[in-house]
């Protein structure tokens, strides 16, 4: 089934959505892989959910299970959870392995958007 997008959306799941988001936006897009039973991912959600909210209309926050997306998980060289990616024009801009501090991440998501 065909699912249906817009730029206008901050949150999306899922490898069609992924793809979907590096054709059509000019956006940052985050990248959260995330893996079943993860309690750093479940933490990580509420973190990165906050700063998307507080950038509203400047990103995407697109969350990708590793071991339903395998392709895009070897592709991005991601070899734990969470790891976040950052793209901007299908560009990597970078590249979070791991729980780290808040702050960390919205100080690489600003210095990104």
């Amino acid at each position: 089934m065909q699912q249906t997008f817009s730029v206008e959306q901050t949150f999306f799941t899922g490898r069609e959505a992924f793809e979907w988001l590096m054709q059509e936006s000019d956006q940052l897009i985050i990248v959260k892989f995330v893996a079943p039973y993860c309690p750093s991912c479940e933490t990580l959600k509420s973190v990165l959910h906050q700063i998307a909210i507080e950038n509203t209309g400047k990103l995407h926050l697109v969350e990708l299970d590793m071991s339903e997306e395998l392709e895009l998980t070897i592709m991005f060289a991601v070899r734990s959870a969470p790891t976040v990616v950052l793209l901007k024009k299908q560009k990597i801009l970078a590249q979070i392995t791991g729980l780290k501090p808040k702050k960390q991440y919205a100080d690489t998501i600003q210095s990104a958007l």
